[in-house]
């Protein structure tokens, strides 16, 4: 016989747990809250335009995926390779080696390049093979608008990090948030314009969204991205070396006080 007492206890146990770890109530009340803001503000891009203004705008929105891609994945996997040393108890195994924390850092790089270049190609023939757009076309655009979009993953990837290992394991669920918390004010899926006043001055201050506008102006409108890629590429390099100064100070000072407290 079923025991409706024991089923509640496993939902109150549950709940305590909720209620106690600051990663589940992020995960659970934050990523609707994303799906709702970027799904949403393309819709209304969708509704407010005309039908002029969406030429080429299947190559547009699917290269914007795909570049996005170097952003998010590229953050994601630099945050994952260090959250296997704490998920796997070796963080202080790892650094008790003869391993200069430059040198662990440009390993992370250098994996996430490799790693991107490797979801770029699967990503690029999915889209021939759904959607049949031209490889050749696709991938001189994609090389265009990539280098500073990868210098943007750099940085947040590094500044998710510093929360890392300030908290260790429970900062980890707000290290995601902090990735793709610039997602719906970067204009990968739509232009910033459609976002509100305080929107728009969020993405002034990210140099992902002038990669992206830049991107949608060349592909949408066939104007010139130079202007927006200046401002791309000086902004993510500018960020990308203020986040690896930050880390190596953060890191330097959670190492005095002990690496293994992150694991716990």
């Amino acid at each position: 016989m079923i025991s409706f007492g024991s089923i509640w206890a496993i939902v109150i146990r549950h709940t305590r747990v909720w209620q106690r770890d600051l990663n589940l109530i992020l995960a659970g009340f934050y990523w609707p809250i994303l799906d709702v803001l970027i799904w949403g503000f393309l819709g209304s891009w969708i509704q407010q335009s005309q039908t002029a203004e969406f030429h080429n705008y299947k190559t547009a929105a699917l290269l914007g995926i795909l570049l996005w891609q170097v952003v998010g994945r590229g953050c994601i996997i630099t945050c994952t390779a260090f959250n296997e040393e704490l998920w796997s108890n070796n963080v202080v195994n790892l650094f008790s080696l003869p391993l200069r924390t430059s040198e662990w850092m440009i390993g992370v790089v250098l994996f996430s390049g490799i790693m991107m270049i490797i979801t770029t190609i699967y990503c690029m023939l999915l889209m021939y093979v759904l959607y049949s757009l031209p490889m050749l076309y696709v991938l001189s655009t994609f090389l265009i608008f990539l280098p500073p979009l990868f210098f943007s993953g750099i940085w947040i990837g590094f500044t998710c990090l510093q929360i890392i290992v300030s908290l260790g394991k429970r900062g980890i669920e707000l290290g995601f948030v902090i990735a793709w918390f610039f997602a719906p004010f970067s204009g990968a899926f739509y232009p910033i314009e459609v976002l509100p006043k305080w929107g728009q001055m969020i993405s002034a201050c990210i140099p992902m969204s002038y990669v992206f506008q830049g991107m949608r102006a060349y592909l949408m409108h066939q104007q010139d991205p130079t202007a927006y890629l200046i401002k791309g590429y000086v902004m993510s390099i500018l960020y990308a070396a203020s986040a690896v100064f930050l880390f190596v100070y953060f890191f330097n000072r959670s190492k005095r006080r002990g690496l293994a407290r992150l694991a716990d």
